[in-house]
């Protein structure tokens, strides 16, 4: 906590505070009208964002500008309305109803705060009418696939029922039978290799970190959509509890060492029970092809459904700006999806916010499988070779964030949210594969390590230091976390740098640490939490849960026809019913879509 602690000494002074009456006397950031009576009397509603401007010299968009520029502050000079341009709007005569709601805008904000509203983005109007938009060709695609799937989990159940036992099953068919792949979503392996039971807390740890990133993506979308309080959300990012989410954005690292952990270990107890294994390009080639057959098929298929049958799900005032939108990316760049670049090209059209981790973890397997092949005759040079490694990747990305001057400590801030993180830095840091680099690499280290301590039975119980480590490990990152909110005003680029720099590499390490005590069960407890029957289960959908959370929270706050209230117990309920909705969904997403499509292409190879 050196660092934290060191940019305290240089904090700047704030920018001054607003006081209530001020901040109430300011155009209110969101307006929204009843938009079902709206459409029930057939009008036409409206909705856009607006920039308050002024010709002449105002006190109030003075205020206005200089509530703004407080970081933990929405941007007040961007309003956003949503008018039945029928109703409140009936005053204004024009060609159009976008053009009537732009300048009723314009009217009612002048003759209010005497302030101009300039149209910028997110314009449309919707009416009884064209609520509905019409199926198309990618819609008709996309139900074909989906019948084939059907057909495929019809025809593999069917011919796994009526099949005689006594002879040889087709294997095609039986990757499709839904009882099969219910028994392997509910398997236990107690009987299986000891090395790899030893593994078990590894479910819990996917399973908890995804809850996690569901907390943090309910909370998100929240500063995205019309809320009728926004200075709630204003004073929350303020405090230094809630900023362990904007700032334990680290936490998908733990997918990361994962990933290249357990490829890793997989591999060195296949060459050790196998030693004459061929480790050369045919077997690099077959990791990628498992890899691509593993997580394509899903992946691809939630981008699909975003890109067509979820737009048709209902409507509402925030409908078009919240899934009509997000699905016309997906339209745009689904191919950039399928060939895992989507973080890199066209990174300001997101399409599905998690899909830079596939991305990114994609990215990085390719480097890792191959540093991986090289290394895995060769474990004590690997360890040197990857701590080198790791070093220079943390050293890169300090050149790359000074030279830059990037950080990913303002990616809480309101305005950022609001704006789904229209930043470089989320695009060339955050979300950039060289970021990730030292976990993924950290994650082989672990696999060479932990590998030569089982082999030469190292007995890590007795060694005080590291029990001392694995105790301290959960509080220092929660301390660490905390630096991020430590750290938000600071001016100190060389400071700023540094944390923004070892976030992820120190989050790293100390989850490390944490999966090694795990692994050799340092605390039987935490051991037996961790590896709970129920964390298997939920682990394994893993991959489902990220691809599907993301459309439920959208679509909840999307379906609201009135403005939302940002509360501990609103936002907190957001996030029960989403995680809820996830978890029923991903069960038939695993057992008829995942399971299926995978070991069917795995069959193949």
């Amino acid at each position: 906590m050196v660092i934290p602690v060191l940019c305290l000494l240089l904090l700047a002074a704030g920018a001054a505070e607003v006081t209530d009456e001020q901040y109430y006397s300011m155009p209110k950031l969101y307006e929204l009208d009843d938009y079902d009576e709206c459409l029930a009397t057939r009008g036409a509603f409206c909705v856009g964002t607006f920039h308050l401007t002024s010709k002449r010299h105002s006190p109030l968009l003075n205020l206005v500008q200089s509530t703004s520029e407080i970081k933990h502050n929405f941007n007040h000079t961007r309003i956003q309305r949503g008018y039945c341009v029928t109703t409140t709007c009936a005053h204004i005569q024009g060609d159009s109803p976008l053009q009537v709601f732009q300048e009723c805008v314009q009217n009612l904000t002048n003759k209010t705060y005497a302030l101009d509203a300039e149209p910028i983005e997110q314009q449309y109007c919707r009416t009884k009418e064209t609520v509905s938009q019409p199926i198309d060709v990618p819609d008709i695609i996309f139900a074909f696939f989906v019948g084939l799937i059907v057909i495929g989990n019809v025809v593999g159940t069917l011919y796994d029922f009526f099949r005689s036992p006594d002879n040889k099953p087709n294997r095609y068919l039986m990757v499709w039978s839904a009882r099969v792949n219910w028994n392997r979503l509910m398997a236990t392996y107690e009987k299986e290799d000891p090395r790899l039971c030893a593994l078990d807390p590894v479910n819990g740890l996917k399973a908890i970190t995804l809850i996690l990133v569901v907390i943090t993506h309910s909370v998100l979308t929240y500063f995205m959509t019309f809320v009728y309080n926004p200075v709630y959300l204003e004073m929350v990012v303020q405090q230094p509890l809630p900023s362990l989410l904007s700032n334990g954005t680290a936490v998908v690292q733990i997918f990361i060492i994962l990933s290249s952990f357990l490829v890793a270990y997989n591999v060195l107890l296949s060459v050790h029970d196998q030693p004459d294994k061929n480790t050369g390009l045919t077997f690099w080639c077959k990791m990628i092809l498992h890899r691509l057959a593993r997580i394509t098929p899903l992946s691809m298929f939630v981008v699909g459904l975003s890109a067509t049958w979820w737009r048709h799900a209902s409507h509402g005032p925030l409908w078009p700006a919240m899934v009509d939108a997000e699905s016309g990316r997906c339209r745009t760049k689904w191919w950039t999806h399928a060939l895992y670049i989507n973080n890199l090209v066209m990174p300001d059209k997101m399409c599905l916010i998690q899909t830079w981790f596939l991305a990114v973890d994609m990215q990085l397997y390719v480097v890792t499988s191959v540093l991986l092949v090289l290394l895995v005759r060769r474990h004590r040079t690997a360890v040197k070779v990857l701590s080198c490694l790791f070093v220079l990747s943390v050293l890169a990305n300090f050149a790359i964030v000074y030279y830059w001057d990037m950080t990913i400590m303002f990616l809480g801030e309101p305005e950022m949210m609001r704006r789904h993180y229209d930043t470089p830095s989320f695009t060339w840091l955050y979300a950039a594969p060289w970021s990730s680099a030292p976990a993924a690499i950290l994650g082989l280290l672990l696999a060479f390590v932990y590998y030569l301590m089982r082999e030469n039975e190292y007995d890590l119980h007795s060694n005080t230091y590291f029990r001392i480590i694995y105790r301290m490990s959960l509080p220092a990152i929660i301390l660490w976390f905390l630096g991020g909110y430590m750290l938000k005003d600071c001016r100190s680029k060389l400071l700023v740098t540094l944390f923004t720099t070892l976030e992820r590499p120190v989050f790293s390490a100390l989850v490390s640490a944490i999966m090694i005590g795990f692994f050799y069960r340092v605390d039987r407890f935490w051991w037996q939490m961790m590896s709970w029957r129920v964390w298997q289960v939920l682990g394994r959908m893993s991959l489902s849960v990220l691809m599907i959370h993301w459309l439920h929270i959208m679509t909840l706050l999307a379906l609201k026809t009135n403005l939302a209230r940002a509360s501990f117990c609103e936002i907190g309920g957001h996030f029960l019913a989403s995680l809820f909705l996830t978890y029923v969904t991903s069960f038939p997403l695993y057992i008829f879509v995942e399971l299926p499509t995978q070991r069917f292409l795995q069959s193949f190879m």
